[in-house]
């Protein structure tokens, strides 16, 4: 089994994944994604699960330690 990098996984998600992912981790909640992207809230769920799923996370607190694990690679590697 090929593992593959967060930037691998990414390109597996939506134009509308992305969006609702990068308002995860810009810390909003349901309510405040579907407002700010015009859909329903059970709309955002649905998002989250297929986010979730794609990138073998089980929640926000692991889409956003990926997304910060993988913004400070190149910090790791240099140090």
């Amino acid at each position: 089994m090929t593992v593959k990098t967060l930037d691998e996984r990414l390109d597996l998600l939506s134009k509308r994944e992305l969006q609702v992912a990068q308002k995860i981790i810009e810390g909003l909640p349901n309510k405040s994604i579907a407002n700010q992207l015009f859909i329903s809230e059970r709309t955002v769920k649905f998002h989250c699960a297929n986010i979730y799923r794609k990138l073998e996370i089980r929640n926000r607190a692991a889409l956003m330690a990926s997304f910060f694990r993988q913004l400070y690679q190149p910090l790791r590697e240099a140090g």
